[in-house]
């Protein structure tokens, strides 16, 4: 009896997580991007950019994402550990580049950790790496 009172529980969870999953959709009455990126530190997309018109990158991740501009922890040995910048899959360096990228350009950007970054792009890369993805034209 317990049994099947846990198995109807978790079913009738599962029910109501799938139906209210439904709300985040993207397109014809669905969600905006906005909304899809609101509770992830990880990722900024062009819905939130378009509140930065004509600023650059570094200075919308300031105000979006400031920990990522930040020294992540490491040995005092080592010194600071700063994201480096990733452009299209691209490594173009260090946090100083996203000045270079107009908030205009850019469909999303992305936050990985050391780890996640290792595993991507190899070593060297102890503070994380941003991503960004520039809008490609026609």
């Amino acid at each position: 009896m317990f049994l099947r009172s846990c198995r109807l529980l978790v079913s009738a969870l599962v029910v109501s997580a799938c139906a209210s999953s439904s709300d985040t959709t993207f397109g014809e009455g669905g969600g905006t991007a906005a909304t899809a990126s609101e509770g992830n530190s990880n990722l900024i997309v062009r819905a939130e950019l378009d509140s930065f018109p004509g600023q650059s990158a570094f200075d919308a991740v300031e105000m979006l994402r400031r920990r990522w501009t930040q020294s992540q922890r490491g040995s005092s040995f080592s010194g600071p550990r700063y994201a480096r910048v990733v452009v299209d899959g691209t490594v173009r360096g260090e946090l100083d580049e996203l000045r270079r990228f107009n908030t205009y350009n850019i469909e999303t950007m992305r936050y990985l950790s050391a780890s996640d970054a290792t595993t991507k792009y190899g070593t060297g890369y102890m503070g994380g790496v941003i991503e960004v993805t520039t809008i490609r034209g026609p």
